[in-house]
């Protein structure tokens, strides 16, 4: 596997998002950032859309290997509810 494919299949996953529900991804950092990628798709799998779910186990496999899921890691932990300082709120 090789950073096209994962670059395509974020591309892939670009497309879609924007198109079924107006989301916009940065496809090369998405590409290249664990934690963003992780991210990304967490908002795709909310979306209940077999395609887009479909794309996202795709990346999935290509970023992290076939069947080794990847969970983010929180950096701080606020009345017991794990608090992520990057990305929250907005992925770009």
């Amino acid at each position: 596997m090789t950073s096209d494919d994962k670059f395509a299949t974020a591309a892939h996953l670009y497309v879609l998002l924007r198109r079924k529900c107006g989301r916009v991804i940065d496809t090369v950092w998405m590409a290249q950032n664990t934690d963003y990628a992780l991210e990304v798709l967490r908002v795709t799998r909310e979306q209940a859309d077999a395609d887009l779910s479909r794309l996202a186990d795709r990346f999935e496999a290509l970023m992290f290997g076939e069947g080794s899921v990847k969970e983010p890691i929180p950096v701080a932990v606020e009345q017991g509810t794990p608090v992520f300082k990057k990305y929250v709120g907005s992925l770009r």
